[in-house]
């Protein structure tokens, strides 16, 4: 077979031309070892991000719904009064939905004998819980007795405990928020600080019925937040929630929406934006190196053509065709470009591994940095080897062997 022949023939002039193949492979091993890296810290950092979510009880089965039209986080207007409990209670009637929690929210001052400090305090249902998957630290979480009765106890994160009893153990001690007394009967376990200095334990919790009737007395809900049935339904939940509360609001067909919503994907990609400008710059940069490295894989093999010319007459005069010639010296430079990626994913692989052990940067091993490489590589031995190649075979049999 002649292309296994051929084959062989590409892998002698290597083999022969060691230091040509050294500096060819070196440009490629650069360059597909960035990608390697930056590709893994791309997926690292994502990880590290939806597990910091999800630990914040926002799974990928959940979304949130918040009063206002707008983008996430940024509402169009204040003081939007848009979210009623009955639209809560239609989304809960939804065939795909497991639980919903509408909320209310305030910031308010909060006062235990001669320490205070200002809290974020969420008047919720007992399904909070659930929903957000918060583990509790000490004492007991609302229940439904709390939410029928409209009793004024609280369930306290672990900063504003902090705050406020500094070592004492505030189960049973009662604190006032604004004017109103409330009884300490439980605390929520310890989050920590997220990577953007976001405080999670920097709350309090509140039966909902509490909230809306004896402290910010206001019947709207500030959000909801529903939890599918499965992942997979929650692009059509979202369209079906769309649909009630457009109806329930009296919304025309070309009004806006007066609510958005607040998915994990969304929360992720607003946190990534930075990391994701940088991630592009630094894959246009190795890419960059790999077309580098392709340049010098044709340069190379351009001044190893007139090194061996008389290599390419002989094999010229025992019945190659300019065609073997052609496929010889593609081989050679694909192959080149293959071991270059092969070195240059192992590279990237143990740099990765380093940055990950060492604690420097989040990284994670996918398939992706393999399937680049091989892609890559082949990219860069066809379109830079075809010109060296097609020059070789042009070579006249009889001009060669002079």
């Amino acid at each position: 077979m002649r292309i296994f022949r051929n084959l062989g023939q590409a892998l002698r002039g290597l083999r022969l031309n060691k230091g040509n193949t050294i500096l060819m492979t070196l440009g490629v091993v650069i360059g597909i070892a960035s990608m390697t890296v930056i590709v893994s810290i791309g997926e690292g950092a994502k990880a590290k991000v939806l597990t910091r979510i999800a630990n914040m009880g926002f799974g990928p089965e959940s979304f949130s719904v918040v009063a206002g039209g707008g983008r996430l986080f940024f509402s169009k207007s204040k003081n939007v009064v848009s979210l009623s409990f009955q639209d809560a209670d239609d989304i809960l009637a939804m065939s795909t939905v497991r639980l919903v929690v509408p909320r209310q929210r305030k910031s308010l001052r909060t006062v235990y004998k001669d320490n205070n400090t200002t809290i974020r305090i969420y008047g919720v249902t007992p399904d909070w819980q659930l929903a957000r998957k918060w583990e509790m630290a000490d004492g007991r979480f609302l229940n439904e007795d709390d939410l029928r009765r409209k009793q004024k106890v609280i369930v306290l994160g672990a900063t504003p405990a902090k705050k406020l009893f500094a070592g004492e153990d505030p189960i049973g001690k009662d604190i006032r928020l604004g004017q109103v007394f409330f009884k300490v009967i439980g605390l929520l376990q310890e989050k920590g600080l997220t990577e953007s200095g976001y405080d999670p334990d920097d709350r309090a919790v509140i039966p909902i019925t509490t909230s809306s009737s004896r402290l910010f007395r206001q019947t709207h809900l500030d959000s909801i937040k529903v939890v599918t049935m499965h992942p997979d339904q929650v692009p059509e939940t979202m369209e079906g929630v769309s649909q009630i509360l457009r109806r329930n609001h009296n919304l025309s067909f070309l009004a806006d929406d007066d609510f958005r919503f607040v998915t994990p994907e969304g929360i992720m990609q607003w946190v990534t934006q930075s990391a994701q400008a940088m991630n592009r710059m630094l894959v246009l940069i190795s890419t960059i190196s790999l077309l580098v490295g392709g340049i010098v894989i044709m340069n190379i093999l351009l001044v190893s053509i007139r090194e061996r010319v008389r290599e390419i007459g002989v094999r010229r005069c025992f019945g190659a065709r300019r065609s073997d010639i052609t496929q010889q010296f593609l081989f050679e430079s694909v192959f080149v470009s293959l071991l270059g990626g092969v070195l240059g994913v192992t590279l990237g692989l143990t740099l990765s591994f380093g940055l990950k052990y060492f604690d420097w940067l989040p990284t994670r091993i996918t398939w992706e940095p393999f399937a680049l490489s091989a892609g890559f590589s082949i990219l860069v031995g066809l379109v830079f080897g075809i010109q060296p190649a097609r020059k070789a075979a042009r070579l006249n049999p009889e001009e060669t062997l002079r």
